[in-house]
This record gives C-alpha cells, structure tokens and sequence, in this order.
C-alpha cells in the first residue's frame, strides 16, 4: 500500500474512534437501555424466525 493510504487509513480510524468515544459519552442511561431492549428484541426475533425455519 502505498504511505499516503496508509495515512488516511490510520486518519479515518482515528475520526471513527473519536466520533464513537463522543458517541458514548453523550449516551444516557435510558437511551442505552433503550438500545439493549431493541438489540435483545432483534435476537428474539432472529430466534423466532430460525425457529420456524425448521
């Protein structure tokens, strides 16, 4: 690869690591509860749905 890539590789994981970091300090309690419940409801969906493959 050549160095100039490698660079904004390494630039674009920086910004994504930033921008995650933010992301979570300005995520509250309700909103990360919020987002458990939904990720907990799409794994019971995906359950349900194998479940009804068979």
């Amino acid at each position: 690869m050549p160095a100039n890539m490698l660079k904004t590789e390494a630039e674009l994981r920086t910004a994504v690591i930033d921008r995650l970091i933010a992301a979570s300090l300005q995520d509250g309690k309700p909103a990360r509860e919020a987002t458990l419940a939904r990720w907990r409801a799409l794994s019971l969906d995906k359950l349900a749905a194998d479940a009804h493959k068979v």
